[in-house]
């Protein structure tokens, strides 16, 4: 790539474009320069906001804190946190006893109710058991009833054969034969006969019989009777029980429980409302301290950025390479290049770049950015690889509407300087470029080694380029070099 050469009758870029034509003045001017010496960026350090914006930020802050402070401290008022304390440790046992007496009156209902249960069982139970007592009761009475009948038939019958032998001789009735003495048969008899004495033993035999079942049946009786009344008994003593047990229920533990739940009740709001009260003051504690940690940052002085130092090395390495390009352009061999870290500018032999005539300004301003460049090249900093110089050997010219200054003699370009320029721009690296806006030629000898375009102006012939933008008759694909 061929260093560019324009000509031109006035410069479309001025110096004042151009970094380090006044130092730097800008931050962010200053951390590219920085950037370009050592490859390193500043994107660990964290800007900060205006300070009129912070400043703004912590007084809508604190402002917020008083708001949400003014309710909590009037909440506040007139409370002692000593009493509050011994209060809520009062309320902590008496609640706690509460708990134990409600649980012990819990654990009793449902030992009474598993009694009750038992009761009632035991009583279903006995008047099953006196149902059916009753019962067997009823069918044994009957059946002694009937035994009883069946005794004083019998007794009746042994009491008759008794009398049946004092009647008188009887006729019988089917054949007129007397009944005493021989027996006699009836044709269509059955045959039957008997003797008083017979059926008074056998009466006298059935009704020991059944009286000996009289007696079992009377034992049995007793002992249905025995079972009623333990029945009976079991009975009236669950039903005694339940109703107790009812009585406990309803009349002692469910008031007490009422009466212990109410007041449990009570005593937890009061807790509540304590615990209430003392998150109240933590937060009023730490917003107080936010509100003091606020008004000391908005007493204290603005804290200024801090950014890294530029790196005394890359300072020193690109100081000797614009001592090299002066070198080259014929400068004294006693030069000296120093870099001013408080203006961000360099000295040249001892002397602000400021402080130099303008046309040694000009110099010094293309031999600083030619170093830059070469510097940024040969360490593989980031540089966009090209630079462009607007007037490098011409002084500058008096401006539109400006007084007409004469030049003075440090105005002025030394002689030897104009073809050491050419010749070290003609030698530079092909992997960069430098581009020069100038009225001056390059010499004869260089063009070959440079590109130079010429602008005719207005004027120009045929074949010739107008200018660095070029009209829209003579536009066409090429004219603007790349």
């Amino acid at each position: 790539m061929l260093p560019t050469i324009v000509i031109d009758e006035e410069s479309i870029i001025t110096e004042d474009s151009i970094i380090l034509q006044g130092g730097f003045g800008d931050t962010a001017e200053k951390r590219m320069f920085s950037y370009l010496l050592t490859g390193k960026d500043d994107k660990d350090i964290v800007a900060r906001d205006p300070q009129k914006m912070v400043s703004a930020r912590i007084q809508a802050q604190r402002d917020l804190i008083v708001e949400l402070l003014e309710p909590l401290n009037a909440r506040l008022k007139d409370r002692t946190e000593s009493e509050e304390e011994a209060s809520v440790e009062r309320l902590e046992e008496t609640i706690g006893d509460l708990s134990s007496a409600l649980a012990n009156n819990s654990d009793e209902r449902t030992r009474l109710r598993q009694r009750r249960n038992g009761h009632y069982h035991d009583l279903l139970h006995a008047e099953t058991q006196i149902s059916a007592v009753d019962a067997m009761l009823t069918r044994y009475a009957l059946l002694d009833e009937r035994y009883s009948s069946d005794l004083e038939r019998l007794d009746f019958i042994s009491e008759s054969s008794h009398y049946y032998g004092g009647l008188q001789d009887s006729m019988c009735p089917m054949c007129g034969q007397s009944l005493e003495g021989v027996s006699h048969e009836h044709e269509e008899s059955t045959g039957l006969s008997f003797r008083a004495d017979e059926v008074y033993q056998s009466a006298v035999a059935e009704a020991a019989k059944i009286r000996g079942l009289q007696t079992d049946l009377k034992s049995a009786i007793a002992d249905l009777e025995s079972r009623g009344r333990y029945w009976n008994d079991l009975k009236r003593t669950s039903s005694d029980s339940l109703i107790d047990i009812d009585r406990q229920l309803d009349t002692e533990l469910a008031p007490a429980r009422r009466s212990t739940r109410n007041s449990l009740n009570e005593l937890v709001a009061r807790r509540v409302e304590l615990e209430t009260v003392r998150g109240d003051r933590m937060e009023a504690a730490r917003l107080s301290e936010l509100k003091e940690k606020l008004d000391r940052d908005l007493s204290q002085p603005v804290a200024k950025q801090v950014w890294a130092p530029l790196d005394p090395m890359a300072v020193t390495d690109l100081c000797k390479e614009i001592e090299a390009v002066l070198h080259e352009w014929s400068w004294r061999e006693d030069v000296r290049v120093e870099f001013e870290e408080g203006r961000y500018d360099i000295k040249v032999n001892g002397k602000p770049r400021r402080s130099h005539g303008k046309g040694f300004r000009a110099v010094i301003h293309a031999a600083f950015s030619i170093g830059l460049l070469r510097f940024c090249h040969s360490k593989g900093r980031p540089h966009p690889g090209f630079v462009m110089l607007d007037s490098p050997l011409t002084t500058v010219k008096q401006r539109k509407g400006e007084a007409k200054v004469e030049e003075t003699e440090s105005d002025k370009i030394t002689p030897g300087i104009e073809p050491s320029f050419w010749k070290s721009i003609s030698e530079i690296d092909p992997a960069i470029q430098i581009i020069v806006l100038d009225n001056k030629e390059p010499p004869l000898n260089l063009f070959g080694a440079l590109n130079v375009q010429l602008f005719a102006g207005p004027d120009a012939e045929e074949g010739e380029r107008e200018g660095f933008i070029p009209t829209r008759a003579n536009r066409n694909e090429g004219d603007i070099p790349a």
